[in-house]
């Protein structure tokens, strides 16, 4: 039998145990079948000794016929050369440490993810100083894991499922791969609580923190402003920090997010009020970047949490995050009398209904009517302030 994708569906599984079926296009190749339903590839051969060996290339349908029947033949061309494949592969997962099966994955898998940078941190300042960088991939338990995650837990609970998270796509990555036989984050469960935060700020804390930024410790000008355009604009803390020259148009007030860019994975138009063009114009002129961090690198999310962390006190006020901003926008959007549809283009929310999936027109001009609106009202809370502040000192 041709194992293909309709006859591999047809195959019944055995009462018990294990059966196999053998392709008849590619000699050694096969589909092993479990009472349970399993159905995963394997490749059988004869190495330079004589001895007979068998090796699993990928459960279906995680990986096709067609794929199988190549790693297949790639196998078949070692063996030809006297290699032994499955003694290769033995070998190197017995070597493959935690911090090279890390490295691999920041390499192979990262660089196409939007928040990949996240999960790579997490994964170097947390889970590798734990279980340690020399450890063998292979050799982690739940347990390791679960000691890992109520560690972080006793101090940041929600950080402790990002880890897990991360944790966990690192192994099912390896699984993916052929790194790996086993990952240790099966029925896992999330150490923290997540709840939904509704923190928006009030109109005397908007003006006190953008009255009190300009005196801020341990935040650059750069900061502020990303910080002052994410109450302005009510866009992603990340899609702001990762701003680029290139995707705006300071002529006509337009700021133009690729879809690659955007967590709906939908290309979005932002209109830019004159308070936002004067604060993107007086930024240095870089390469790329509009806030290039230290290292020449786009400017990190984090780092407003920290600046934002690390001047709490010098606001005086409840605690908030750059999350937080862009609600308190949200709302003072509603508050101004914009239909919440109109909102929801602004933020660029996935709509999920049958009919955002047909309806493409960007309700551009709604846009920016509706945050010409809110940067009047935010104009008129900082000079609020702003007076409120002159005459104390006074």
């Amino acid at each position: 039998m041709r194992l293909a994708q309709r006859t591999i569906q047809q195959i019944p599984p055995p009462p018990e145990g294990y059966s196999i079926t053998w392709d008849s296009e590619f000699k050694g190749l096969g589909l092993r079948t479990t009472a349970h339903g399993v159905k995963a590839f394997i490749f059988n051969y004869r190495n330079a000794r004589g001895q007979q060996r068998r090796m699993t290339l990928g459960k279906w349908p995680a990986i096709t016929a067609t794929a199988a029947r190549m790693r297949a033949r790639d196998f078949a061309t070692q063996v030809h050369l006297g290699q032994d494949p499955l003694e290769q592969k033995q070998t190197q997962r017995t070597a493959l440490t935690t911090k090279r099966l890390v490295d691999l994955f920041a390499a192979g898998y990262l660089p196409s993810k939007k928040r990949g940078w996240e999960w790579e941190l997490y994964l170097r300042r947390d889970f590798l100083p734990f279980v340690g960088p020399n450890t063998k991939a292979e050799d982690l338990r739940r347990r390791d894991i679960i000691m890992l995650l109520n560690q972080k837990a006793t101090t940041a609970p929600i950080a402790a499922n990002r880890l897990l998270g991360a944790v966990r796509r690192l192994y099912n990555w390896g699984l993916e791969q052929d790194l790996l036989e086993t990952t240790p984050c099966v029925r896992l469960k999330q150490p923290g609580v997540e709840r939904s935060r509704d923190r928006v700020l009030s109109e005397d804390e908007i003006g006190t923190f953008w009255q009190q930024l300009d005196s801020t410790k341990y935040m650059s000008k750069g900061v502020q402003v990303a910080l002052r355009l994410l109450l302005i604009t009510a866009q992603r803390p990340g899609e702001i920090c990762a701003m680029e020259w290139s995707e705006l148009d300071l002529v006509k007030g337009w700021w133009n997010l690729p879809r690659e860019r955007t967590k709906s994975d939908r290309a979005h138009r932002v209109p830019l009020s004159g308070m936002a063009l004067d604060l993107i114009r007086a930024q240095p002129k870089a390469d790329r970047w509009v806030f290039p961090s230290v290292n020449g690198q786009a400017l990190k999310r984090l780092a407003l949490s920290h600046a934002l962390r690390q001047n709490r006190e010098h606001f005086g006020l409840p605690r908030f995050t750059p999350h937080d901003l862009r609600r308190t926008a949200a709302s003072h959007l509603a508050a101004v009398g914009v239909d919440r549809f109109i909102i929801s283009r602004v933020l660029n929310h996935t709509d999920r209904e049958v009919t955002g999936v047909y309806d493409r027109y960007g309700y551009d001009k709604q846009k920016q009517s509706a945050l010409s609106r809110w940067a009047r009202k935010l104009g008129a809370i900082i000079g609020k302030a702003a007076s409120a502040d002159v005459v104390k000192i006074a």
